[in-house]
């Protein structure tokens, strides 16, 4: 029967309108043949191809040879080398995936509460060390002015700290020292050295790091955050890089192709804000590249249980978004609605700029900017949409899905 397009859905067809127009497998897909215009929110697309595929793999007695080694694996290998791919035959059948037993845990926060989150190539250990940071100045304060700016101020410089790392990390199976990196940002010594440093004005680009290396943006994603009846929570970030992938979509599978290869550095070859690409995300056979991914579970030390899960959506802004989202409802004792919801502010440091949402107060702006030597830039909406659950001490699991979104999406129960 097709799906309605949503808000969020049709402001991106139209800004890709002309590419889209310009490939024929997405103008299948996308544009309304009695307009010949892209399809508006409200208008039903149908996604028939992709249908029968899904069909395909839910029967199938072992879906993953299907996918991997069969049918499926020689059509995807065939449509590829047809475009002037390199994924072949051989690839998909020699592909494993990486399970890591060991996470990255940060045990140190208020509460007896710990984070844990996968390692490099995820951006989880670059998100929890904006929160290990805000809790050190925070983690034992309940009586807390939220209009506060020097609030704000710690939190842009925290994310400045926590980002400048991420040209020091990679696939760490090909980037030993990243394990490295990411583990000693956990510690409560790390933490606290860094609280040290933040001073009460904004600092030049170089007070933060050395390694102004730049790692490639990521927008084609999505998350969703599950707590079972019996405990059991995980959280799940899933990405094809930039909208709409390669801009390519097969015309028998129905499948839009990613361009994950462009996650990688490319040697030689400078991003749009002038900086070299980063050593440790360079290309090589079987490496999986840098993510902006920072799925996160909260959980007490103690006893196992499950207090928070939380992820994001929405390129580099996924870091800073899910910081937040956790600062919030653990430091500040916000719901979990609250957390998600409240207007957010971002620091990438490359560039040295902070974008923040409009509906932060303006005398809030203007003292970052006079007292604190903040460079800020206002945005309508973060691009970033989080999903979070949160345990409360009832027991009652309570949900949130950012209406940042602008689809209709809301927290199902069981």
């Amino acid at each position: 029967n097709g799906f309605p397009v949503s808000s969020n859905l049709a402001m991106w067809l139209t800004a890709k309108e002309s590419d889209i127009l310009a490939e024929s497998s997405l103008k299948r897909l996308f544009v309304d043949p009695s307009t010949q215009r892209v399809y508006e929110e409200g208008d039903i697309i149908k996604r028939e191809h992709l249908g029968f595929t899904l069909q395909l793999i839910a029967n199938a007695s072992d879906p993953a040879q299907l996918f991997y080694e069969g049918g499926l694996a020689q059509t995807i290998a065939a449509e590829i080398a047809e475009h002037g791919g390199h994924i072949t035959l051989e690839d998909l059948r020699s592909y494993t995936t990486s399970v890591d037993e060991t996470p990255i845990v940060n045990d140190n926060l208020p509460g007896d509460l710990s984070l844990c989150g996968p390692p490099p190539p995820s951006s989880f250990a670059i998100a929890q060390s904006i929160i290990a940071i805000l809790a050190e100045f925070y983690g034992g304060n309940v009586d807390i002015d939220l209009d506060d700016p020097l609030i704000y101020h710690r939190l842009i410089e925290a994310q400045k700290f926590a980002y400048a790392q991420r040209g020091s990390f990679g696939d760490i199976a090909f980037v030993p020292d990243a394990l490295k990196i990411a583990q000693n940002m956990t510690t409560r010594s790390y933490a606290r050295w860094i609280k040290s440093l933040i001073k009460d004005e904004a600092q030049p680009p170089s007070y933060y790091t050395t390694n102004h290396t730049y790692q490639v943006e990521d927008h084609g994603t999505s998350h969703v955050s599950v707590i079972d009846e019996q405990g059991n929570a995980a959280a799940c970030t899933s990405t094809i890089n930039q909208i709409l992938g390669s801009m390519r979509v097969s015309p028998t599978l129905g499948i839009i192709w990613n361009d994950e290869m462009d996650d990688f550095s490319t040697p030689g070859l400078l991003n749009s804000f002038g900086y070299p690409p980063s050593p440790a995300n360079y290309i090589a056979p079987g490496k999986r590249p840098m993510s902006s991914m920072s799925p996160v579970v909260i959980y007490n030390k103690n006893t196992g249980k499950v207090k928070m899960v939380v992820g994001a959506s929405g390129g580099s802004t996924i870091v800073s978004s899910v910081a937040q989202t956790v600062i919030r409802s653990l430091l500040f004792n916000q719901t979990v609605k609250e957390a998600v919801d409240e207007p957010r502010l971002h620091n990438q440091f490359i560039p040295h700029t902070t974008t923040y949402e409009t509906a932060i107060p303006e005398e809030i702006i203007d003292e970052l900017i006079a007292k604190y030597a903040q460079n800020m830039t206002a945005v309508h909406r973060m691009r970033s949409t989080v999903q979070a659950l949160e345990v409360r001490g009832d027991g009652f699991i309570h949900g949130n899905s950012d209406f940042r979104r602008q689809i209709a999406t809301y927290p199902c129960g069981f």
